[in-house]
């Protein structure tokens, strides 16, 4: 079996990861990419005219979200939904919790039990600020109703927020003044003030849309060293001492056109996945434990 890094054991992969498989195809039957990126599902997922990223995957790889634009030029961000039932695919179609309004950026929690994502739909009664951050449950029985999301983290402008398995919850935001990545942890029941992440990660110019493995041992985001129209990914991995490394980035391999982005890696650990040039793109993720010999 691949590893999801070459410093995480095999046989630990599944148990860090919570991965379930239940049998179904995760992957849309698509052949398998090795080191070198590849369109993901072109036609289907990766459509021509369209704008696509921000891809996740139910922990037993029998639902898929992602974000679609169908107009490369357009703003009209949909959140959209690919399901196995009885054996075959359905959709894409726009997912039952989305509203009609501008929405995008939905991650599920590392357990499966709820999704995380950017909705412009009206906030509760009563409620002010410049959060447009909300979540809905999943369970055996379905999808609940979306709500807003508690905490902080609707206190300023935020976005693209994914979570560890220990439900501390990761995002990029404006806040003081400073743009960045920050983390809210869930104590006693409720999100704590948000932490803005250290220059290891947020020394970077433009750090934005990270990804949190479940188990916090590295994290993945894209910075802008080159300007507002050039993005890169990075990597920072968590280590021994409890300290973020300082990030990498990724080699031309990855990096190859200067649009890469809005990374995330499939709950098997198995693949990397990320936005290039209007579409999704993924790689064996065995490119993540090559960057750790980088940060030695």
């Amino acid at each position: 079996m691949r590893t999801l890094t070459r410093f995480i054991p095999a046989a630990l992969v599944l148990a860090v990861l919570g991965y379930s498989q239940t049998g179904a195809e995760p992957y849309l039957g698509q052949k398998r990419p090795g080191r070198i990126p590849e369109l993901f599902a072109p036609g289907l997922v990766s459509t021509p005219n369209g704008w696509e990223a921000a891809i996740s995957f139910s922990p037993d790889g029998g639902t898929i979200l992602f974000t679609r634009r169908a107009d490369i030029k357009g703003t009209e961000n949909r959140i959209m939904m690919m399901e196995q039932k009885d054996g075959q695919w359905t959709g894409p179609i726009r997912a039952p919790f989305a509203a009609e309004v501008m929405e995008y950026e939905s991650f599920f929690s590392p357990d499966g039990s709820r999704v995380i994502f950017n909705s412009e739909r009206p906030r509760p009664a009563g409620l002010s600020g410049q959060g447009e951050i909300w979540c809905v449950d999943r369970s055996d029985m379905g999808w609940g109703e979306p709500t807003y999301f508690p905490g902080p983290v609707n206190g300023g402008w935020s976005m693209s927020v994914t979570e560890d398995r220990d439900k501390t919850i990761y995002f990029t935001s404006m806040r003081n003044g400073k743009h960045g990545i920050y983390q809210s942890a869930l104590k006693e029941g409720r999100y704590r003030d948000v932490e803005y992440l250290p220059a290891e990660i947020n020394g970077f110019k433009g750090a934005s849309h990270s990804f949190i493995a479940p188990d916090k041992s590295f994290i993945l985001f894209d910075a802008q060293p080159e300007g507002m129209a050039k993005t890169d990914l990075y990597v920072s991995f968590l280590g021994k001492d409890g300290n973020w490394t300082r990030a990498v980035k990724f080699g031309k391999e990855i990096n190859a056109t200067k649009t890469e982005g809005i990374a995330s890696v499939s709950p098997d650990g198995r693949y990397l996945f990320f936005h290039r040039q209007n579409d999704i793109y993924w790689v064996d993720s065995v490119v993540i434990g090559d960057m750790r010999g980088e940060n030695r």
